[in-house]
């Protein structure tokens, strides 16, 4: 797979729409993932015949840097999908005015495509066809079980040491790709060394937060809590329950299974994404290694009166600290009541036991993690990770660490006693306030966290640093970081050692090669060179993983 066809929203299986979507027709947007979508633009006059190969590579000499192209059978337009805003804006000047094969084309801002949840309700007439393609790899008339863990956990069926040998096996070929378009903008052949798939240390049940949906079974069962499988992308709404997937804990799934006896008890209707009607829509269930379990519930108040909804919050209560649900031993209950059909308009959140966080341990250190907060989901895998990192970097006492994308402070807090001192860098005000009192409920004084963008902040720090050994780590969000980060970073040349982690290196592809592109107007400074590559199996029984890359000049 390219990187231009990689995406991972529901969005890659929808199709393209011109008109203006309802609210609850893009409800897919509200969620946290990373989708295209959102920076998509709309190529209209072009020529009656022509070829998705050439259109795509033209755009590519045009210096357009889009993620995806779809074209529709048969039609004269097409859609471009961006990274970001940015690069679309840039996409839409570059393409203003533009002539293809002698036509002048028009381009505009695309609207996002329709949820295919929607759009099946609107339209049922492909269902065979989006039925066949679902089940292109599993066996439609497999037991409703094994639909469940090839959905959840497409290598549950591997012994363990079959899957490293399956990661090893794709995270080589991706290298592959990667040395060939690095090759492509210098023109020389290079070699990235693959240290292989370190091992998760624990297997099975290693996930500190799950999102159960609430929905339908296979065989109209209602009120069952679980995993959403296999047939979403054809309109379908089923949900299985998480009971056989090894990836969940056993604490994780006796909450699951006495939620779903609570609501079976309720007379308020489970949500359905089908018809957007109904009340209890989301379960989010955090855990961790300090026998914390954190309970989230995602609440649609539909048509229900404020007292009504009261009523459910305190025998959901009652449930689990008096009732039979107090076996769980849940230690923190949110509750969350949304407006819209799509969920993303929260009317009331309440705590309606413990705090607003549970705390986790990492290393020796412990760490306040909010309900919503982004924490490594396998914590003895992140502990491999962020010592990989201490190790591959050569961290020291004369070393000042640029941790950029820092998010909570996780990463520079767990390596702040390896090195002199640490400036996190996040452009998220409410990540950065979090890392403060991270830093400070484990006595760390050698750390310090800016709210700002890398641009407006780096020139400062290399500057204010440049008698000391600088080094960055780089830890962004799925899609990478823009383009203008990696142009700072190439023109700040006290930085001589950059280590990236990416969760999704195919996205992150545009930012390993612009790193090692040679020295030019927009790139100033020397390249680097990927001296090393090392893959973290933090996801045991899925395809994905972690890479960590290390970078030099």
């Amino acid at each position: 797979m390219t990187e231009e066809e990689v995406e991972t929203s529901i969005a890659d299986e929808v199709l393209e729409s011109s008109t203006e979507p309802k609210s609850e027709e893009k409800g897919y947007l509200a969620r946290d993932e990373y989708t295209s979508e959102r920076f998509k633009l709309e190529i209209n006059n072009l020529p009656k015949y022509f070829g998705f190969g050439d259109l795509k590579k033209r755009l590519k000499l045009l210096g357009v840097d889009f993620v995806k192209i779809k074209v529709p059978k048969g039609a004269t337009h097409a859609y471009v999908n961006f990274r970001n805003e940015e690069e679309r804006e840039k996409g839409l000047k570059l393409l203003t005015g533009w002539t293809f094969r002698g036509n002048r084309v028009e381009v505009t801002h695309a609207k996002p495509a329709t949820d295919i949840m929607f759009r099946q309700n609107k339209s049922k007439k492909n269902d065979n066809k989006r039925d066949r393609q679902a089940d292109n790899d599993h066996d439609p008339n497999a037991p409703d079980e094994v639909k469940i863990q090839n959905s959840a956990t497409p290598l549950w069926n591997l012994t363990y040491e079959e899957q490293l040998a399956k990661k090893s096996t794709i995270v080589q070929e991706y290298l592959k790709g990667l040395e060939q378009k690095i090759k492509e903008t210098n023109s020389k052949d290079i070699t990235i060394p693959f240290e292989g798939v370190k091992p998760s240390p624990i297997v099975d049940g290693y996930r500190t937060k799950c999102e159960f949906s609430c929905g339908k079974g296979n065989n109209d069962e209602e009120k069952i809590v679980g995993f959403r499988y296999g047939e979403y992308r054809s309109g379908i709404d089923r949900v299985g329950s998480p009971s056989v997937c090894k990836n969940v804990s056993d604490e994780m799934k006796l909450v699951v299974q006495h939620f779903q006896d609570f609501i079976r008890s309720r007379s308020s209707p489970w949500y359905s994404a089908e018809t957007h009607l109904g009340c209890w829509r989301q379960l989010t269930v955090r855990t961790s290694r300090l026998n914390y379990i954190l309970m989230m519930i995602s609440f649609c108040q539909g048509q229900l009166a404020a007292d009504e909804i009261e009523g459910e919050k305190k025998e959901l209560l009652k449930y689990f600290t008096a009732g039979s649900g107090s076996v769980c031993k849940v230690t923190n209950i949110i509750f969350n009541v949304e407006k819209n059909k799509a969920g993303n308009e929260l009317v009331q959140s309440e705590i309606l036991l413990g705090d607003s966080f549970i705390v986790e341990k990492l290393f020796d250190l412990q760490f306040h993690v909010s309900a919503k907060a982004f924490f490594q989901a396998n914590t003895q895998g992140a502990e491999v990770l962020y010592s990989l990192v201490k190790d591959s970097m050569k961290l020291d006492q004369d070393t000042v660490l640029l941790d950029i994308c820092c998010g909570t402070g996780t990463i520079g807090i767990t390596l702040a006693n390896n090195v002199k001192h640490v400036i996190g860098i996040e452009m998220i005000k409410d990540a950065v306030e979090d890392a403060k009192r991270n830093a400070q409920l484990n006595n760390i004084n050698n750390i310090e966290f800016i709210a700002d963008k890398i641009e407006n902040v780096i020139h400062k720090l290399v500057t204010k640093y440049n008698q000391q050994r600088l080094v960055a780590i780089l830890d962004p969000p799925r899609a990478g970081v823009h383009r203008k980060v990696i142009q700072i970073l190439r023109s700040a040349e006290n930085i001589k050692v950059l280590g990236y982690i990416a969760c999704n290196p195919h996205l992150a592809t545009h930012n390993f090669v612009d790193l090692t592109r040679p020295r030019s107007r927009a790139y100033q400074g020397e390249p680097f060179v990927a001296v090393t590559s090392t893959a973290v199996d933090l996801f045991p029984h899925t395809p994905h993983y972690e890479l960590f890359v290390l970078f030099q000049r």
